[in-house]
């Protein structure tokens, strides 16, 4: 079928971009109290260094209570997904990453967390923490 060959072709390239890309995807997370006790880098799978704002840490150390800084971790992990429907963020993680989102986005938190983010909440979370959050993408 005409074509064919041409989507199988972006396809491809697609793909190794996004293999490109995950070499830049963090090899490790620290809890909020390695964050609190002055830690402020991590790894990434390529062998390279993340550092984590200052300013960016301290704010989120302000907005979430202390006792539950052992439970949650930074970076936060997204992944971009886009669809008929429109683009949205999905919290990758658990209910503690859930609650740290909506801690940081609404200021309180709830049983399970803000699993999913409307663009508009993920600029204002991004504009707020640029170093602290990781975009994933998918086909």
């Amino acid at each position: 079928m005409p074509g064919d060959g041409a989507k199988k072709l972006v396809e491809k390239r697609y793909r190794e971009e996004l293999r490109r890309l995950q070499a830049y995807w963090p090899a490790e997370h620290l809890t909020l109290t390695q964050l609190a006790e002055g830690r402020r880098s991590i790894r990434l799978h390529n062998g390279e260094t993340h550092v984590f704002s200052e300013e960016e840490v301290q704010l989120l150390l302000s907005r979430v209570p202390g006792y539950f800084h052992d439970h949650m971790t930074v970076p936060i992990l997204l992944r971009y997904t886009r669809s008929p429907q429109g683009s949205r963020y999905i919290v990758l993680g658990g209910r503690w990453q859930r609650r740290l989102v909506e801690i940081l986005l609404r200021g309180d938190y709830s049983f399970d967390g803000v699993g999913e983010l409307k663009v508009s909440e993920f600029i204002e979370l991004a504009r707020k923490y640029r170093s602290l959050i990781f975009v994933g993408l998918t086909l």
